[in-house]
């Protein structure tokens, strides 16, 4: 028996689009889609979508990220521009010759990894984080920077490099404190609530960080940290839901696992039927439309849950 040997059959958003098309008659076997049409098929599919960010959990939107914190910063912007930092993953190195104040360049013990336009994040001496941007492709451990340091950093400081900024995140739903002297994380305890963050008396005390608030606003999610970070040495590692990306042209694949095929392209045909007048029988029969869009959605909605424990205990508060 001759099989393939590959397993990375998907569509693309104008293949997407044509199939759930044919679904509701819009377009035969074959036809071209019209400009408008097809930008009509195009905005449903991305609001569609978009509306299935808030069905909850799903594994492959689920994401790890680092914020680097400063020192008396209580609250952070989580967007993929702005002034804080947090991404996805990061290099780490140290200075291997000290730095001075005002110097445009540094040398570091190793620069794999790092490129030319990378954000660039260097312990100094006083304590903080100082951020620039990589200027041009380091050459023997000498990395070339946009602005110059303004303070002093000893040979063996931190230096952190990455290249994109996260987006806003649709919900922080884990959070460890990562002690980078010791290599350690440490759980914070579970992700406050708005009104718990609210009655914290003093939101600006410094200290060692043990919880935190995330408020996922419109634009950008704000991170709030309680104590406020006393220290750069420790980073804050969190596990957060990303939002499903854009199709965006006509040869986006689509940013969900290939189970999900069929529930896109008969929700997206049931979506759009209305602008079709589709008959009732075709879209509420046993093989309509409709019927089939909601059992292939309630079919890959329970595949890509996690599998988790369930533990049971005895109320002892009749006794």
């Amino acid at each position: 028996m001759a099989t393939s040997g590959t397993a990375t059959f998907t569509r693309t958003r104008n293949q997407v689009i044509e199939a759930a098309a044919r679904k509701v008659r819009a377009i035969r076997a074959g036809q071209t889609m019209g400009p408008q049409m097809l930008a009509d098929f195009a905005e449903a599919l991305n609001v569609m979508v978009k509306h299935w960010q808030g069905r909850g959990l799903h594994v492959w939107t689920v994401a790890e990220a680092t914020l680097f914190p400063q020192v008396g910063q209580t609250q952070y912007a989580l967007a993929a521009s702005g002034a804080d930092h947090a991404t996805l993953s990061y290099v780490a190195t140290e200075l291997a010759v000290a730095g001075t104040s005002g110097a445009t360049s540094i040398t570091v013990d190793d620069d794999d990894g790092v490129a030319d336009n990378d954000h660039i994040g260097i312990v100094l001496d006083d304590g903080t984080l100082f951020w620039t941007t990589v200027n041009g492709t380091p050459a023997s451990n000498v990395i070339t920077l946009d602005n110059a340091l303004t303070g002093a950093a000893s040979a063996g400081n931190a230096v952190y490099a990455y290249t994109s900024k996260i987006v806003r995140p649709l919900k922080i739903v884990d959070a460890r404190r990562y002690t980078v002297a010791s290599a350690r994380e440490t759980p914070l305890a579970a992700m406050m609530a708005r009104l718990d963050y609210r009655a914290l008396p003093n939101k600006s005390q410094l200290g060692t960080v043990t919880q935190a608030f995330y408020d996922p606003a419109l634009s950008t999610g704000k991170l709030s940290l309680w104590l406020t970070p006393s220290t750069v040495g420790d980073l804050i590692n969190f596990t957060w839901w990303r939002p499903i990306e854009d199709f965006n042209a006509a040869g986006d694949n689509p940013d969900l696992p290939t189970e999900w095929m069929q529930a896109l392209i008969f929700n997206l045909a049931l979506v759009m039927a209305p602008e079709f007048s589709v008959a009732q029988e075709d879209l509420a029969g046993p093989f309509g439309i409709g019927t089939l869009a909601a059992q292939y959605l309630e079919e890959v909605s329970g595949f890509d849950r996690e599998a988790e424990p369930v533990q049971f205990g005895l109320d002892m508060t009749g006794y």
